[in-house]
């Protein structure tokens, strides 16, 4: 997964100071090889607590890039698991990183509106008024979180999908593994949506795998002649 945010702007610091000191400074250039620190002598224009802030919601970002590479390692974890315990903490493990990664990102869309609520006060100042480095210090920074926003959200969904692919897929194989019948997308939609706290897909499985198991001693048994019968998919009734 690329790098979201760490590469796209010049410090925050960098931008402070070239916004006071250079009127025709093009923010989205990126920063200057030779930028050097110097003392700022003009006013702060609430510049500081404004970037304080973006830097907060590059950190929450950061947050979700690393639940993201979480989910991206359970996710591989779950195509080796066949203990029904395991089956279910890990799904449960899913489930909780996807929906802080919902909640991460819905409060950092609404930080992000509280930035631009704040940049249009600031044009009403003297000194920060539409076009000058002040406010297009501002915007760019605004702007360009919003842009990795988007793009972490993209991946996050890129992700998701997959991951839900993989899951009927995996669902679709142990029902055929049980009842020796391809499973069409509404019968795997009923058994991961069946059982406790959607835990379906995983009640099924571990059913499956202990018939499978059950199976397995039959066969080393002979039982098989004397009338076993395989297993009964009711689609999460016990």
């Amino acid at each position: 997964m690329n790098d979201l945010l760490t590469k796209s702007f010049m410090s925050y610091v960098d931008l402070k100071k070239a916004s006071m000191k250079d009127p025709d400074l093009d923010l989205e250039s990126g920063p200057e090889p030779d930028l050097q620190m110097q003392p700022i002598q003009q006013p702060d224009h609430n510049l500081t607590a404004f970037l304080n802030e973006a830097e907060l919601v590059k950190q929450e970002m950061n947050s979700i890039r690393e639940t993201l590479t979480q989910l991206e390692l359970a996710n591989q974890d779950s195509r080796s698991l066949h203990n029904p315990e395991s089956l279910k903490s890990n799904r449960r493990r899913i489930n909780g990183d996807i929906v802080s990664v919902l909640k991460r990102a819905k409060t950092i869309k609404s930080r992000l509106e509280e930035m631009d609520r704040a940049n249009a006060e600031s044009r009403r100042l003297s000194g920060c008024k539409m076009g000058t480095p002040v406010d297009r210090t501002r915007t760019a920074v605004a702007n360009g979180l919003r842009k990795k926003l988007k793009e972490l959200m993209m991946d996050f969904q890129e992700l998701r999908q997959r991951m839900m692919s993989e899951y009927k897929e995996t669902v679709g194989r142990r029902y055929f593994t049980v009842t020796g019948e391809e499973a069409n997308e509404e019968v795997i939609e009923k058994i991961i949506n069946s059982g406790s706290d959607g835990q379906g897909g995983e009640e099924f499985m571990s059913r499956a795998i202990q018939v499978s198991k059950l199976f397995i001693v039959c066969v080393g048994s002979g039982c098989l002649r004397s009338g076993f019968v395989g297993f009964n998919v009711n689609l999460g009734r016990k």
